[in-house]
């Protein structure tokens, strides 16, 4: 009887046990959503994204994590996670150039089984393999800023991307373009590029949208694209060198706002403040703070942030078999920011941008 009793007590406690389990498991990947059913935070294409059904697994693979750029990033992978009730999980390279340690993160990441990724690779061809190797294991992959998987490579390697999420980066320097002809009013005007490092994708098209804008102005004469492999230094010794073969040079479209802010000290070192626009790109608090100082002229912003968390609401879709008929390419927003209204859009975007907080 005794022993009857406690195989009894024996059965109810392991019975007991596996139901908390069970629930637990149950409460553990209950859907917690916050936004779903509601329209796309930025993208209006996307339309309504639906509450997730399960509690996916997403995993997110960006360039590096050293820089105010890619923290934002991270910050909108991690915000659209929590408000739609998703997991994400964010990995990087030591640096933007370590091609082969992101290739190495990446392969290890398929180990993890995620439901999808989300990768923004340092070079069109550095994350091929891995790549390749996840649409084998059937995980779908959004291409996410930056650095593009190309459809000659998605079709040579087998690779399938769900989606492209990121920035146009040839209308960052058209923005510009524009802005310093608005400027100027339709004065003959001459006008220097200075470029990235060449052969990167970035660098290439803002190049590109340069050339293509500054086409359209006939007052405006280009007289050099410099190479400055993004470094403001190197910037600031072109230009100083420019300004000695053409003094009456009036405006730089520089690649970004480092460079531009080198490119600004050789105009002010040649007497030149005030009488020379300079723009930059990215919308750094370096360059913020020199607008507000009237030193840089203008710079172009587009949302990191707003991509990635994009970049999860496009999972969502996907996951949710919701996909068809939505923009597979997508481009975020842009806008210049100039001494107008540089301080209201501080104020508008702060939360989005990690440069900004104490600005």
């Amino acid at each position: 009887m005794k022993k009857s009793i406690v195989v009894l007590m024996l059965v109810l406690i392991v019975t007991g046990t596996l139901f908390a389990a069970g629930a637990a498991e149950k409460a553990e990947s209950q859907v917690v959503s916050a936004r779903g059913g509601q329209e796309s935070r930025f993208i209006p294409e996307f339309g309504i994204i639906p509450a997730p059904s399960k509690v996916y697994r997403i995993g997110v693979m960006e360039k590096t994590l050293i820089n105010d750029f890619w923290l934002d990033a991270k910050n909108g992978f991690e915000d659209a996670a929590r408000d739609y009730g998703v997991q994400v999980e964010v990995f990087a390279a030591p640096t933007e150039s370590d091609l082969q340690a992101q290739a190495n993160t990446m392969s290890d990441m398929l180990a993890k089984q995620f439901n999808l990724l989300c990768v923004s690779p340092i070079t069109d061809t550095n994350l091929l393999k891995p790549l390749a190797k996840a649409t084998q294991m059937g995980i779908p992959i959004i291409n996410s800023i930056d650095a593009h998987i190309d459809e000659e490579n998605q079709k040579k390697h087998n690779i399938d991307i769900s989606a492209f999420i990121t920035v146009d980066f040839k209308e960052n320097t058209r923005m510009s373009v524009r802005f310093i002809a608005d400027k100027l009013q339709g004065a003959e005007a001459k006008v220097i590029h200075l470029m990235g490092l060449p052969g990167g994708r970035c660098a290439e098209e803002r190049k590109m949208g340069y050339e293509e804008e500054l086409a359209q102005y006939s007052n405006l004469i280009s007289v050099g694209i410099y190479n400055t492999e993004w470094d403001r230094k190197k910037a600031m010794d072109i230009t100083a060198d420019v300004l000695q073969s053409h003094p009456d040079l009036k405006a730089i479209v520089a690649c970004n706002d480092d460079t531009a802010l080198g490119a600004y000290q050789a105009v002010k070192n040649a007497g030149l403040a005030g009488k020379v626009l300079v723009t930059g790109v990215d919308a750094t608090p370096d360059g913020i703070k020199s607008i507000m100082r009237n030193e840089l002229s203008a710079t172009t912003a587009f949302f990191q942030y707003g991509l990635a968390y994009s970049s999860i609401e496009a999972a969502i879709l996907v996951l949710e078999d919701q996909f068809a008929g939505k923009p597979t390419v997508v481009f975020g927003p842009q806008e210049i920011w100039d001494a107008e209204n540089v301080t209201s859009k501080v104020a508008q975007y702060r939360e989005m941008y990690v440069g900004l907080k104490d600005l």
